[in-house]
């Protein structure tokens, strides 16, 4: 689906799946063409961030030695977590993010940039992100929303993101449609989500289609490029925050 294709500059794997690439690594030679660069992402379920070390960051990202990682992802719920537990999982991540990216730093034959992770959804979350950010030299972020159930809270969350953080790009990791990525703040620059690509490549027998994926692929990145829509516009919305 995915290999040497011209409209897929990226291509995006979480830690956990990435032990088949690593694994096979003649079948990675062969997935990646030139103008593509492998992307890990630390971002998935909680089951698979229990107990995950810098230690084992760093040992995935030696074998494959991707173009970028996203370290040190760890849970932040609203439903089930005081404030005082919020922090310390956002702590973590942060501790993590900065473990990681100096060791990744100080490593002259690691080719793999860090694309840190804000965690949470409050003000005073975002700015205890903004403090490492600012620290390691990091004007970009990525904002995991795969589990959010509104658009709408989708952009609150990311417009305070870029208030209290002001990066200067923010991948969104999730469902998110071109129609959803024309709404986003000019900030986005970037965006991944497995549903959304899946069900536009498929055609009517179930097999994938590569210029099914090349249509779809133009009109999301025409989308991330579109005039964006502000904050205001929207009304505030009481639905449950998951941040896993």
């Amino acid at each position: 689906m995915f290999s040497s294709h011209d409209a897929a500059p990226y291509l995006l794997t979480t830690f956990t799946n990435a032990v088949w690439l690593e694994k096979r690594p003649d079948e990675l030679d062969a997935l990646l063409g030139p103008h593509q660069e492998l992307v890990l992402a630390n971002v998935e379920a909680d089951k698979y961030l229990v107990g995950r070390t810098p230690d084992d960051e760093m040992e995935r990202v030696e074998k494959l030695q991707p173009a970028y990682y996203i370290p040190s992802d760890r849970w932040v719920y609203e439903d089930t977590m005081t404030d005082a537990e919020q922090l310390e999982e956002i702590d973590r991540c942060m501790d993590g993010t900065r473990e990681v990216f100096n060791r990744i730093e100080a490593r002259d034959d690691l080719p793999t940039q860090v694309i840190p992770i804000a965690k949470g959804w409050k003000h005073w979350h975002f700015e205890r992100c903004r403090r490492t950010f600012e620290d390691l030299g990091l004007s970009y972020c990525a904002f995991d929303v795969t589990q959010y159930n509104s658009i709408n809270m989708v952009l609150e969350d990311v417009h305070r993101l870029i208030e209290v953080i002001g990066p200067d790009g923010v991948l969104l990791i999730g469902k998110l449609s071109p129609d959803h990525l024309r709404r986003c703040p000019p900030e986005v620059v970037a965006a991944t989500g497995v549903d959304h690509w899946r069900k536009n490549s498929q055609t009517e027998s179930g097999r994938f289609s590569r210029e099914l994926y090349r249509f779809w692929a133009v009109r999301a990145y025409a989308a991330i490029s579109s005039a964006q829509t502000r904050l205001d516009h929207f009304g505030s919305q009481s639905n449950v925050r998951i941040h896993g």
